[in-house]
Order: C-alpha cells, then structure tokens, then sequence
C-alpha cells in the first residue's frame, strides 16, 4: 500500500505539471494579440482596432509572439524594422491599401534658376526624386527613358569609346587609354561573334545602328565635376567623376581611384550624370556640396504646386536575425527589404516599387554588396544568410540594384522581376536576380535587366524551373540571361525555361578562370539543363563537365539573320578550347534540337593542325561534340522547318516530322553524374522528342509568373501567318480553378468554345480557321469566389 501511494502521489505531482503546463500554453495562446496601427490615428492610442496606433514604430515596439500587426490604409513613412523576433504576422487590414514609404514630402520652398529649371536648399539629402509617385529622372546625357525603352537599349542610352585595351592583341587600339575616354558611336561589326553594342540589330528590326545620340564634342556642354558611368571592363562598369571636359571635345578625362588598369577593354560604352545634363522636364540633380537641389518640372509648371517627394530611406522591411515572420499584401515604394540572418520568413503578395537605388549623387560610387555594409551607402534588397525563406507572389518593379536572394533552401515563386538596374553599378559576379543554394526559383518572370548577367545561381544546388526572361544583359557586354556560376554547377537543375529577345547569351553554365578545379582535381560540374526553350539571344553556352545536357530547343542567334545558314546556336564547349580544361568530356548530350558546337568561333570545317592547346593536342573541328553525343538534330534552321510554328511560340514538333519518337531515355547507367538533380523524362510515344516539347501532349507548357488573369496566348497577341491548324494555348491564371475560351471574328461577339476544368489541359482546338482571317480570342479564369476574371481580347491573322 505503501508504494501505491508514493505512486499515487507521483502520478498526481506529474498530473499537476501538466495541467500548470497546459494552463501556460493556454495563457500564452491567450495573450497573442491583434495590434492595429494607421498613419491618420493618434500618437496616444492603445493599439485597439478601435484606437491603432498612430506611428510603426510604437506599434512594432509592443508585438509579442504570436502576435498580428494589422495595418491601416495609407502611406507609412516608417519600416517594418524587427530584432530577434518571432512568430509575428504583419497584414493590411481587410481592403485596405497600404503603402510604406521611402520617401518624404519636398518643401513647397522652389524659385526659378533659369532655362527652365527650380532649384532650393534643403537640410536633408534625397537620393531619388518623384512626381506623384512616379520617377524624375537623375540629369543625363545622353537622355533615356523608361517610357519610349531607349533606356535599355546600349546604343541610344550610351556613347561608344574609340579604341581601349585588346587583350587579344596585347596592347592599346584606337585613342581612349586609361583614364581617358575618346568619344565615339557605336560600329556595326563586319563578321558575327562577340562585338560591341546591341547583338539583336540583325533579327530586331527596331534595333539599329542609325539611332544614336549625337557626339560628344556637339553636346554643346562641359561635364567637368559630372559623374560618368562607364562600360569599360565587359561586364563591369564604374561610375567616377570626370576630372577634365571643355565644351566642345571629344574627349574627357576621370578619376581612376580603385579601378584596375587590366580591366579597361576596347568593347565600352558610356554616360554621363551631372547638372550640366539637366535639359528637359522630368529630371533632377542633387549637389551635395551645396546640398541645394535641382529640378525642371513641365512645361510652365510651377513645381510649388506639384506633388514631389524625396527618397531619404533605403528599405521598408528590415529583419535581423528574426523566424517565423509572415508578411503578406503590402504595397512598399521607394524602400526595399533587407532581411539578415532570418529563417522561415516569408514575404508574400507584395509590391515593391523603386525598392532600390545608388547615392551617386552623393559621391558614393561603391559597387553593392549583399552584406550592405554600413560603410557603404549603396544598398541592394537582400536576403543575406538564413534559411527557408520565401519569397512568393511578389512584384519587384525599376528596382536601381541588383536583387539579392541568397538565403539557402529559400523559394522564390511566381513572381515578377522587371526593370532591373539601369545604372550597373555591381561586380561581374553578381546578377540581376540571385539565388542562393539549395534554393528554388520557380515560374517567375524576368524582364529589362541591365546587368550582364540576368538570373544568376550563387550557390549550388539550385532549381531553376519554369521561368521566362526576357529583354536581358542590356548594358554590359558579355553575360547572359541565366548564368551559373563557375563553382556552382554541383546539383542544379535548369529546367523548362524560356529566354528570348536578349542582348547577349540565352543561358550558360559558366567557367572562369584557368585551369580552375575543385579541391579533389575534378572539373566543376554535375549539372542538368534540360527542356529549354531559347531565341533571339547569341548561342547558350555549356562549361564544366559531367553535364546531362537533354531536350533543349535552340531557335535562332542574333548572329545569323538566315537561321539556315546559323553556324552555331549552343556551343558545348570541350577540347580545352578555352580555360585550360577538358570541358564537357564525360557529360551526356542527347535529344537536343540546335546547331551544336563545341566552341563558339573558328566555326568552319577545315580542320586546324596549327591549331594545338597547351597539352600537344589538337582542336577538332567544332562539329565534333565532346562527352557522350547522340540523337541530337544538328540541321541548320532546323526548328524552323520542323516545329508546328515557332514565330508565334508554338514550339511542339509537327505531325510526321523527324523529330517524333527520335530521341532516346537516358538510363540509369549512363548518368553522367551521381549526383545530379535529375527529375527523369516524360515523353508520349515509343521514344522521347527531340527538343523541349512532346507532339501528342495534352498539355503545352508555358513558363513564367501566373497572372490575375490568363496570358501568354498561343499563337501570341497578333501573331501573322498563323497555320490553319493551329491550336489555342494560355497561361492559367493564378489559383484559378477553371478557364472558359471565347472566340470568334468579331471581338466584341466572342462566343464560348470550351471549358477546362483544373490545369491538367491548356490546348483548345479552335472551330476551322480560314486563310488570311484575323481572329479574337479570351480566356476567362473562375477563382473559388465563384467570379471570372477576363483575359485581354487577343488576335491573330492566318496564313494563306
């Protein structure tokens, strides 16, 4: 009985502490609380739904674990700024639009200064000036704009510089030298390959050589004390002050301070930044020496009246080493996110407009980092170090810095990425958007991308899936719009992606260097490119080793206007063609539709005894693939001839066609790596395709951001010469549940032709198209709230 009731009294003690536990787990649930905050509330209220408070700060000050801030509508001119917390949520109140702002309201304090322009002192330094939320240009020479594209375009944003260092040749070519510039323009190359200015001028014809800004000797200015940014290293670029210009030369003189002497190339372009540029409305200029600002408003506009407001903030969102923070459905303007050693952090449905610029201005010409170190005031938004972040339904819009997504294992889905920095100012390391190891990048789209380097893998073991860029490595030469780095092959997984329409490569597995190994003396590598889809770029290019290298269709380089005379439009380098490495020797290339090559120049088929590489030996002809080659189709222009209509994205094989059932699986002992990320291979039929799409699959698919309503029409908006058996073809819409397509010839009486339930289906055979008919089309999307959201009404006309 004795030891029944030590038992007894045991079992009691324990049943004790779990009640006491339970009651403090029901306690702190208890406590988690709803704090509200609203820029029009009073400073003295209690944080109440009925009583928010009045400013962030306060509100932030108060927020527990497991706590929901609830913001108000309208502008905040604070951050969202945390320190080691967790588990916060921070939300806009039910349709409430919320705005954090970067920016302050510009004193009503402007008098003339003369040829149109204002000016006043103020006790504040503003590095970015806007009108009604909508940006002033920082004064420049030659002008560009977002709002005509001139600038992304290299060669009516910039002046070319005559001459530079050859590294080829070993010495100095035409008159610029180092820390000198010699204006020139821009010259159309006379053979195909890497040359200066834009590569799309021979397949884009709004793309030429006759457009260029006027010389520099006739811009009637001197830009002494101006900043210019200068082109001159390939993919770097610098910003420095010009030391020496007079009105009327050719040439000017900057400062070289850190710049290093080899890096200076022949291939540049330049601009210039400074008050001497302010010469047309809608631009600005900041001295900070004077700290007195400049600004040419409309045409007889008084700027007193106007609603301008001065960035003065570099970001909206600051987390430092914080976890389980959700935030969801804000808009941000003029600040950015800058999140340090987070985990399980996740920013989602948000806006960021302008989240990023430099201090130019400021005489601050440090390039970015990722770290943003305090001692440098150019800032990029960032997600630096951490784990498991997301980053998820998010916009990023005229975003002047690259955009840093570096935590590992982090997903960045379904979001858009456009007008990314316009004034380079990052190493050739970095990209417009990066992504860091272990991290997927997924179904998100990219547009108007100024760096070198468009999507970039900063560590291994990234997928890259289902994305769409375009409009990419604009300002810089070299790059191109999806890059993994040298020592970042290990376990990627680039898959289902389109790039299009840019100015240098479509897609590249980088090496750098020579003769660069990993510690065990193996080649970087181990990678998986498969199912691509890329046009209008110059050739992809595939380094490193140990590569599957399967499915991808290659339709056009700018280089060659006559797809059937291409020479090359993916070049899977070996041979030790360059960087002193046998590149590619045990990775597999098969089912790939492209003109193939194993280097991107010396391209004819004479064969080259001179021609021997460091160890005795000598370079085969470039029609001779490295690695295990087989079942790809090499023909020139053969996308063309054989896929159902790839002018008006419409990529799958035709009926009949060689391409059908001719390619071949890849078994499990002829993986090139152990290690890779392989998914495996869908195919239709007896045998996979060649190239990235099956004939016969219910199914098209079609990457990048899924929108609030469908898009990407297949054949694409105004499409011409559209076969007459053509299918229609979209992108969902984004959670949607089911599309209705409405069409007909008449766009204002379009009748339903099909319903698709789910996304299992996108391809809709359209009633009998008749010859060189024009036909309108939309795509109706149903959400779970029962409403339907209509696409844009499409067109396209057939053929004859």
């Amino acid at each position: 009985m004795l030891l029944n009731g030590l038992q007894e009294k045991k079992s009691m003690r324990f049943i004790s502490l779990i009640f006491i536990y339970v009651s403090l787990l029901g306690l702190r649930v208890a406590q988690a609380e709803n704090v509200y905050v609203s820029p029009r509330a009073s400073e003295s209220n209690d944080g109440s739904r009925s009583k928010p408070f009045g400013s962030l700060q306060k509100a932030l000050s108060r927020i527990s674990p497991g706590d929901t801030l609830w913001l108000g509508e309208g502008r905040y001119e604070e951050p969202l700024k945390l320190v080691q917390k967790k588990s916060v949520r921070m939300l806009p109140m039910e349709g409430a639009a919320v705005v954090i702002d970067g920016t302050v309201e510009m004193p009503k304090a402007w008098i003339p200064n003369g040829n149109g322009v204002w000016k006043q002192k103020l006790d504040f330094e503003p590095y970015q000036l806007f009108h009604d939320d909508t940006l002033v240009y920082v004064a420049r020479w030659p002008d560009a704009e977002f709002e005509d594209g001139s600038i992304w375009r290299m060669m009516e944003c910039m002046r070319s510089a005559d001459g530079g260092w050859d590294k080829h040749k070993n010495k100095w070519v035409g008159k610029t030298r180092f820390g000198l510039v010699y204006d020139d323009r821009f010259h159309r190359p006379e053979t195909p390959g890497f040359r200066e200015g834009d590569s799309r001028y021979q397949v884009d014809p709004k793309i030429g050589f006759e457009n260029q800004p006027e010389a520099l000797a006739e811009s009637g200015k001197d830009f002494t004390g101006c900043v210019a940014v200068l082109n001159i290293g390939h993919w770097l670029t610098w910003a420095r002050r010009i030391t020496d210009h007079r009105t009327g030369q050719d040439h000017f003189s900057y400062d070289t301070t850190g710049l290093p002497k080899e890096q200076v190339q022949h291939f540049s372009g330049y601009y210039i930044l400074g008050l001497a540029a302010l010469d047309r409305p809608n631009e600005w200029w900041f001295d900070s020496k004077t700290k007195t600002v400049y600004y040419m408003p409309p045409a007889k506009a008084d700027p007193n009246s106007m609603e301008l407001r001065g960035r003065v903030r570099d970001f909206g969102i600051e987390l430092d080493r914080c976890s389980e923070i959700e935030i969801r459905g804000l808009g941000f303007h003029a600040s950015g996110f800058w999140l340090k050693e987070c985990n399980d952090v996740s920013l989602r449905d948000c806006t960021f407009d302008y989240p990023a610029t430099h201090r130019f201005l400021h005489g601050q010409f440090q390039y970015v980092a990722a770290w943003n170190p305090s001692s440098n005031g150019n800032t990029m938004p960032s997600f630096f170090g951490g784990k498991r972040n997301s980053f998820v339904n998010n916009t990023v819009r005229w975003c002047n810095a690259p955009v840093y997504l570096g935590s590992e294992e982090m997903v960045i889905e379904n979001c858009l990425f456009s007008d990314i920095e316009w004034d380079v100012n990052s190493n050739g390391g970095s990209g417009a958007v990066m992504i860091g190891k272990d991290s997927v990048f997924r179904r998100n789209t990219i547009t108007r991308c100024g760096n070198s380097e468009g999507v970039r893998a900063v560590g291994e073991g990234t997928t890259l899936e289902h994305n769409r860029l375009s409009d990419m490595s604009n300002l810089q030469h070299d790059g191109s719009a999806l890059n993994v780095g040298t020592t970042k092959h290990h376990q990627v997984l680039v898959s289902h992606n389109w790039a299009h329409d840019c100015n240098r490569q479509g897609m590249r597995f980088d090496y750098h260097g020579s003769g660069i190994r990993r510690q065990d003396g193996q080649l970087y590598g181990d990678g998986v490119y498969m199912n691509n889809v890329t046009w209008n770029t110059t050739d992809n290019e595939l380094k490193g080793d140990r590569h599957l290298i399967l499915n991808n269709t290659v339709l056009r380089n700018n280089h060659y206007p006559d797809v059937f005379q291409e020479q090359v439009t993916m070049s899977v380098q070996g041979f030790m063609v360059m960087h002193e490495i046998y590149s590619n020797a045990h990775s597999l290339i098969r089912n790939n539709l492209g003109t193939l090559r194993s280097r991107s120049f010396h391209l004819d088929d004479e064969p080259r005894p001179w021609w021997k590489r460091s160890d005795g030996t000598i370079m085969p002809v470039a029609t001779v693939l490295p690695g295990t080659a087989d079942h790809n189709f090499s023909e020139k222009g053969a996308s063309w001839k054989y896929l159902r209509d790839p002018a008006n994205y419409d990529f799958r094989p035709k009926a009949g066609s060689p391409l059908v059932d001719a390619g071949a699986l890849v078994n499990e002992n002829e993986f090139p790596s152990s290690v890779a990320n392989f998914p495996g291979q869908k195919y239709i039929g007896s045998a996979p395709d060649i190239g990235a799409y099956e004939y016969g699959d219910t199914r098209y698919w079609i990457p990048g951001r899924l929108e609030t309503t469908a898009s990407v029409p297949v054949p694409k908006n105004g499409g011409k010469n559209v076969p007459l058996n053509a299918d229609l073809m979209f992108l969902e819409a984004y959670q949607a549940e089911e599309h209705t397509l409405y069409f007909g010839q008449d766009p204002t009486k379009l009748e339903v032709i099909a319903s698709l339930a789910g996304t299992k289906k996108n391809i809709v055979s359209p009633p009998k198209l008749n010859e060189k008919t024009t036909y309108y089309w939309q795509v109706g999307a149903k959400k779970k709230s029962g409403t339907e959201d209509r696409s844009s009404v499409w067109m396209f006309t057939t053929t004859e």
